[in-house]
């Protein structure tokens, strides 16, 4: 998502441009990004954090391109907000430098025989930086307030996602808050109540939005709960130091009393709010900075520079079909335009960021097959439409006899200037390998963009989608018939089965479930349903003395626990 869906989510992005993410049967709008940022291919790290030697851990400085715009738990967006959220609270699993989930704030957990009830046991040494102590009620308050339609969480959807008992009648408003499937059993017992087995459920706990919430610190600061720094009290590896709502420079300090504080590394993190470019390019060669993104059209500039470097990311941009349009039903015709664009000029003549041509929804290192050597499920799907002229012309053939439309318009929004020059490409190449289709360009704001999605109102829209959490099924979900944010309205009994199958019937098989879910994705493709592009990359300045500083490509964008300065 990344608010976490409706374009991305799970915060789970430094990027610009939109962010459109799937849901579990449920929707989201987030901006620019969403949490999932800059994030190095499969889930990849700068350097392992266990291999880290210790080093100077002074103030490392990071500049974010997105404003804070929440720093409630349920409520923060935007990429700079996740990873502050994601580095000051903590849930019951964290996730490591390999892209591993362990326990974080329960010290353990035991599962019944149906999988159904999970008891997690929250650490004796877990508490708040006030000095309360984490206790299983503040999870029980915290995810109540989540599910709470009330709030209006854009991450709202997750309860259900995760299986909670009665998540998705409460989001719906017909059942109270208080039938959620989580119970506190004396101070330091959580139990969940799901309604069916979630192999990703540990990967999904761990976001921002399962995070604990002391229930009387909230109450007590009412409206002014996550303001400034003196409305928060933090569980994880930082705390807020000298901010409040609106500025552009937040700083982080070491949580003395965190569980973990042994390993945290880096003392002090300052993040610095800078939206062009070019600014914080400056900022980074000044000295003023450690780590910043830059835009493509700097890229460059900055090749040569030892500081420059290129990181897979979260994303991907396709060319999204409305399958309820006359002529674009045909698959003949998506076939046609599938095979007419060359990914490779996009990704290394108009982009030249580090993004890499994409042949399915799929992102690489968004999940490994466990039960196929460790396979990157991207790479194991089937090959795609790559660029053909021949075969192009010959699905066009076919198209023409079968559908009298011979022009279609391409929305895209102005939240990124590489959009505009994407799809003029695509515009002179479907025109070119398509003779006689004439193609229309609107651009239009992300807002109206978004809407006319939303609404059916379009035709194709050049837009992205992004994981909120570590499964193939936080992007394939989008795709299902009654997910509410299947706007090309695919509708396949074949493809729902195989879904419905991967999530109930062989949840506890993984080989069988990771085959269901890459058959689903085959025949996604095959559909030729959508256009998938390029996975998006993002060039970025890092000094060669940061180590430890993780990334990973779905839930919190950035952890500074590991963080090392050596001078």
């Amino acid at each position: 998502m990344l608010k976490f869906h409706k374009g991305s989510s799970m915060l789970m992005s430094v990027r610009k441009g939109d962010v459109v993410n799937m849901t579990y049967k449920k929707k989201v709008l987030i901006t620019v990004g969403t949490l999932v940022v800059v994030a190095g291919a499969a889930g990849l790290v700068v350097n392992h954090a266990r291999n880290i030697t210790r080093g100077s851990t002074e103030k490392f400085t990071m500049v974010q391109t997105s404003p804070i715009d929440s720093l409630d738990p349920i409520l923060g967006y935007n990429p700079s907000s996740g990873t502050v959220v994601g580095n000051t609270y903590e849930g019951l699993y964290s996730v490591d430098d390999k892209n591993k989930v362990h326990l974080a704030l329960a010290s353990k957990v035991e599962t019944s025989k149906d999988g159904k009830t999970k008891t997690f046991t929250i650490r004796k040494n877990a508490k708040w930086s006030n000095g309360a102590p984490v206790t299983a009620d503040d999870f029980v308050f915290a995810w109540r307030r989540l599910a709470n339609p009330k709030n209006a969480s854009g991450f709202n959807f997750q309860p259900g996602a995760a299986g909670l008992k009665n998540a998705d009648d409460i989001v719906a408003g017909k059942k109270p808050v208080s039938s959620l499937g989580v119970s506190a059993e004396g101070k330091k017992k959580l139990v969940l109540h799901l309604d069916r087995k979630v192999p990703y459920l540990n990967k999904l706990l761990s976001f921002n939005a399962f995070a604990p919430v002391n229930e009387q610190f909230y109450k007590k600061e009412g409206k002014k709960f996550a303001q400034s720094d003196k409305n928060l009290i933090s569980a994880g590896p930082y705390k807020v130091k000298d901010w409040k709502l609106g500025d552009n420079e937040i700083t982080l300090v070491k949580n003395k009393g965190y569980w973990d504080a042994k390993h945290v590394q880096a003392k002090t993190v300052k993040m610095n709010i800078i939206t062009d470019p070019e600014k914080a390019a400056i900022a980074f060669k000044d000295g003023s900075a450690d780590y910043t993104p830059i835009s493509g059209q700097l890229a460059t500039k900055f090749r040569e520079d030892k500081a420059f470097k290129t990181e897979l990311g979260p994303f991907t941009q396709y060319l999204m079909i409305n399958l309820k349009k006359k002529g674009l039903d045909n698959a003949d015709l998506r076939k046609a335009i599938n095979s007419s664009i060359d990914k490779k000029v996009i990704t290394n003549h108009i982009l030249k960021d580090g993004s890499e041509p994409a042949k399915s929804m799929i992102m690489k290192g968004l999940y490994r097959d466990t039960a196929n050597n460790g396979k990157d499920f991207a790479d194991e799907s089937a090959k795609g439409y790559t660029y053909s002229p021949t075969k192009a012309k010959t699905y066009w053939q076919a198209a023409k006899s079968e559908t009298d439309l011979r022009a279609f318009t391409i929305t895209y929004d102005d939240s990124d200037p590489s959009y505009a020059n994407v799809a003029a490409y695509m515009k002179s190449q479907i025109e070119k390998n398509l003779p006689g289709m004439k193609v229309t360009l609107q651009q239009l704001s992300k807002k109206t963009r978004v809407d006319k999605m939303e609404s059916g109102d379009f035709e194709t829209v050049l837009t992205r989608w992004g994981p909120d959490y570590a499964d193939p099924s936080a992007i394939l979900s989008m795709y299902q018939s009654d997910n509410v944010s299947n706007y090309p309205k695919f509708n396949s009994p074949e493809y729902d089965q195989l879904l419905a199958d991967a999530a109930t019937k062989y949840a506890n098989d993984t080989a069988k479930r990771n085959d269901a879910l890459q058959q689903a994705n085959n025949l996604l493709i095959d559909s030729a349903s959508s256009a998938p592009l390029y996975q998006s990359g993002a060039p970025v300045l890092q000094r060669q003395n940061i180590h430890g500083l993780i990334q990973h490509i779905s839930g919190v964008p950035y952890t500074f626990k590991y963080v090392t300065l050596k001078r």
